[in-house]
């Protein structure tokens, strides 16, 4: 059977088409809820909530900032340019010099220069740096 150029393109849209399409179900989006009046963060993938954890934000004149972010840079270890070099294990960061980072010392109020503090003793720190991914939306209420 010859082919014509019109059948060839047909035959390789339709292909390009059937092979782009995913199989199975796909994966829930992720999102991340901080909310400082409780210091509590929590991450959903869709409407299930997967992960919740106590954090730790921004003390009086260091808030952490309210708002739509995304997760950018993933550290393992990261340290402040801003506080003495000071270790920041398991960093996210949602905007210029905050984070989300792992910390020994998370009490149930607001502490932190600003950066949204998770407890590093119960694994929260890591958890979390393993499950958020690049792009994930965080958003941050409260006061």
């Amino acid at each position: 059977m010859k082919l014509n150029s019109l059948t060839f393109m047909f035959l390789a849209v339709a292909f390009t088409t059937f092979a782009e399409q995913p199989s199975g179900p796909q994966p829930a989006a992720k999102c991340v809820k901080i909310d400082k009046t409780q210091q509590v963060l929590r991450a959903y993938e869709g409407n299930r909530l997967v992960f919740e954890t106590p954090v730790g934000t921004g003390r009086e004149g260091k808030l952490t900032p309210d708002g739509h972010f995304t997760a950018g840079v993933k550290l393992r270890m990261h340290r402040s340019l801003l506080y003495h070099n000071a270790p920041m294990p398991f960093s996210v960061q949602f905007d210029g010099n905050f984070f989300i980072h792992g910390f020994s010392s998370v009490p149930d109020y607001p502490a932190s220069h600003g950066c949204v503090r998770l407890p590093l003793q119960n694994g929260n720190a890591e958890r979390f740096f393993d499950w958020v991914d690049p792009g994930t939306p965080i958003d941050i209420i409260g006061r």
